[in-house]
């Protein structure tokens, strides 16, 4: 009996240790899990590590509601090198209906190297669809960081997708070989593509970056202390021969390949429109950085100098053919190959993506069909004009894809070249762009940085002013190239220049486009020039950012000049709530005398009354109504102007016109092309007359006369629905014009007028 007792108690007591082994266990496995919960939230506590969000919410207080690429974002992706912070384009929180949201996604030619930020083919972009989307709110946000290749892309879309883009705009594929996690680069930790995304997942833990940053602390100490001379492109290099074919050159096309797809996939199943350009490169004017000849392939060198033979003979498809082979086996692999544009064409069907040709629009607009020096500042980066001919590209292919709308504003679009003439960018920019490229190609792989080594920056006098402030900005870095665009602009404004100050200042408006300060002193500047479609602009611009008086006064007083006084009423009135108790007056009475001219008396009776009380002595008299935008003609094409004019004074409209049309080279304006309409009315040329008289439409279409004169062109060219419509815009502006009845007369019954008699009317 005993011995059944005993073992009646001990098998409970063997069950608790079972369950007790189970719950020991379980705290065993979790607690290494505990511990790093624990440690993450001690660590991001106190502050330490960084935070790897690609948005954050603006520092300044006052842009609170908006976010910005977050300056720091480099540092998860670079740990070895320094690396260039993304521009600072902000975008809303909270995404307004109506707005177009754009994001844009590369490496140093999407950042704008060697330029600054006005030269950005983003900024570019960005104000090239403003012009061509008038009222449409565009949000245009660059995310490009120097030296970054596919694994950072991928890695950033995600976060650009939860931001409700409505497109995404790609050009990258040049540093897929050495830029971060590239298989030949400085620096990538792992050559394992499944190793490279764990990583980059892991690196949003702050415990993860500890690890990282003791690794990386204890590797310097054992490291050699002295770093490798020269620029960021030498220095990410660490496997520099990859050979045409190789296995790491298949790596690299194949870590492209499934990154880029799995962005694309991305926003596929999202429906955002990506637009995804092939690569352009320097094929003419740029030898191979290094010629190995493998196997049954010649060396790079062997097809450069090929090329060049058959360019010489003006076998021009041969020699494109070799300089592409030449480009293609240069073993030193910063131009991106023909492979790497394959894949773009290839993934941009897949996917349904747009694909953008900039590498067949370089080619068209070079010598030869040849891309060279003449877009390109050596090897990838392209020169001013090639920045602009990139945004062309992404233009075109947004336009022509209707994303944005089904129609853009046709009629009143400036051509690239006058776009490019009108656009923020100076002397001194060329000269910031010249000598960072000088640098650049005082390095490797440019030169054997081993021999005799140069230093640019301590051997370079420079030559005046303007050269001077580039190049402190390039090597000593004491002034920023705000400042010395600031320093140029008001020096050229104290000598009357105000044709080069202009430029200065709209350059300082395209880099920092979010201070209205910038845009008023363009405007400024545009008035003094008798440009003042453009100063409106500015001025009107300027108040997107900062209500200002002098800003809406100056607008409504060139509302005034053009007869749109509803236009001028609103300018007048938001100037009132900045205005002091004189400033208030000035625009009570630029309201009254609108309200006159409006015929609507009785609207300006307060306004009248005050003036009575206040000013009893002094009547409030309202000066005749004009119309003299004609007379403000731009100081850029002023003495042609004039010279077409003394034409037309002696009937020699043909001269006159040619002499407008060389005008119109130099500067698009609407009165010049308000000139061509009425010279080509001369000569009866109604359709060369009715072009020129709606590309300056907008313009004027509160001058009476120049109604006049297009109702008369549309009828004669028999389009009466065009003429009723316009004359509805006459009977609003001017309804006691003298011409109104005879028009009314004509129009309600068409078939009284021929292409003949189409002048009577007048």
């Amino acid at each position: 009996m005993k011995v059944k007792k005993e073992v009646k108690k001990a098998q409970p007591k063997q069950q608790m240790s079972e369950s007790r082994k189970r719950i020991f266990s379980i705290i065993s496995i979790l607690l290494p899990f505990l511990f790093l919960i624990l440690l993450e939230v001690i660590l991001r506590i106190t502050g330490y590590g960084d935070n790897h969000s690609l948005f954050i919410t603006h520092p300044d207080k006052v842009f609170e509601n908006y976010y910005v690429v977050n300056p720091e974002i480099g540092k998860k992706y670079f740990q070895k090198m320094e690396y260039t912070p993304p521009a600072k384009d902000r975008f809303l929180k909270k995404k307004p209906e109506g707005v177009f949201r754009v994001f844009v996604m590369g490496s140093s030619s999407v950042v704008g190297f060697p330029y600054d930020s006005n030269i950005m083919f983003t900024r570019i972009l960005s104000e090239r669809l403003r012009e061509a989307y008038p009222g449409k709110k565009i949000e245009m946000v660059n995310t490009a960081i120097t030296a970054i290749n596919s694994f950072t892309l991928a890695d950033f879309m995600p976060q650009i997708i939860e931001q409700k883009p409505d497109a995404i705009l790609i050009y990258a594929g040049h540093n897929e070989f050495y830029g971060a996690f590239g298989v030949g680069s400085n620096e990538a930790y792992f050559h394992s593509y499944a190793l490279i995304k764990m990583h980059l997942t892991l690196m949003n833990y702050r415990v993860y970056q500890l690890v990282v940053n003791t690794m990386g602390h204890v590797t310097s100490i054992f490291s050699s202390s002295n770093q490798k001379r020269g620029t960021l492109m030498s220095r990410m290099v660490k496997d520099v021969d990859i050979v045409y074919g190789s296995k790491s050159y298949k790596e690299g096309l194949n870590n492209y390949e499934q990154n880029m797809s799995e962005l694309l996939d991305l926003a596929k199943k999202k429906n955002i429109p990506v637009f995804f350009s092939d690569m352009v490169s320097n094929l003419k004017d740029q030898k191979p950085f290094k010629s190995i000849a493998s196997g049954e392939l010649k060396g790079a060198d062997e097809y450069y100098n090929a090329a060049k033979d058959f360019e010489r003979q003006s076998n021009l498809q041969k020699a494109k053919e070799n300089y592409l082979l030449a480009r293609d086996y240069d073993c030193i692999r910063f131009r991106a190959s023909s492979d790497i544009n394959a894949i773009i064409k290839k993934l941009a069907d897949k996917y349904q993506a747009h694909f953008v040709p900039t590498y067949d629009l370089f080619n068209q607009n070079s010598p030869d069909g040849i891309v060279g020096n003449n877009l390109l500042t050596e090897h990838v980066h392209p020169n001013i004009a090639g920045y602009f001919l990139l945004s062309e590209s992404f233009y075109n292919a947004i336009v022509q894809s209707k994303v944005i709308a089904k129609n853009s504003n046709e009629d009143n679009i400036k051509s690239f070249k006058s776009f490019m003439k009108d656009y923020g960018y100076s002397r001194l920019d060329t000269l910031i762009g010249y000598h960072r490229i000088t640098n650049l190609k005082y390095h490797w792989p440019f030169r054997d940085e081993s021999k005799n080594y140069i230093d640019y920056r301590q051997i370079y006098q420079p030559k005046g002013l303007e050269d001077s402030l580039a190049f402190n900005v390039m090597a000593k870095q004491n002034i920023s190239l705000m400042a010395a665009h600031e320093i140029m602009a008001e020096k050229f404004w104290s000598r009357g220049d105000y044709f080069n100050a202009w430029k200065e200042y709209n350059s300082l408006a395209m880099i920092n486009p979010y201070r209205g300060l910038y845009f008023r002193k363009t405007a400024d500047c545009l008035l003094k020039m008798n440009d003042l479609p453009e100063a409106l602009r500015f001025f009107e611009r300027s108040t997107e950012e900062e209500e200002n008086f002098y800003a809406h006064f100056r607008a409504g007083e060139i509302c005034m000049i053009k007869n749109d006084f509803e236009r001028a009423i609103v300018h007048f009135q938001k100037a009132q709530g900045k205005a002091n108790k004189e400033e208030k007056e000035k625009t009570l009475f630029k309201i009254y005398q609108a309200l006159t001219y409006l015929n609507r008396v009785n609207d300006g009776k307060e306004i009248a009354a005050y003036f009575r009380q206040n000013y009893p002595n002094r009547p409030l008299s309202v000066p005749p109504r004009t119309n003299t935008l004609k007379d403000y003609i731009p100081v850029q094409v002023k003495s042609q102007v004039e010279q077409a004019q003394k034409y037309a004074g002696a009937n020699d409209f043909t001269k006159a016109i040619g002499v407008l049309l060389e005008a119109l080279e130099i500067k698009d304006s609407p009165v010049v092309s308000n000139l061509l309409g009425e010279y080509y009315y001369k000569i009866k040329a109604f359709d060369k007359s009715e072009q020129y008289l709606k590309r300056a439409y907008s313009e004027f279409k509160f001058d009476p006369s120049f109604l006049s004169s297009l109702i008369m062109v549309e009828m004669a060219l028999n389009n009466f629905d065009n003429a009723k419509t316009t004359f509805e815009q006459l009977r609003i502006t001017a309804p006691n014009y003298p011409s109104v009845p005879q028009f009314q007369i004509i129009l309600n019954n068409p078939g009284t007028i021929s292409r003949t008699n189409a002048g009577a009317v007048k």
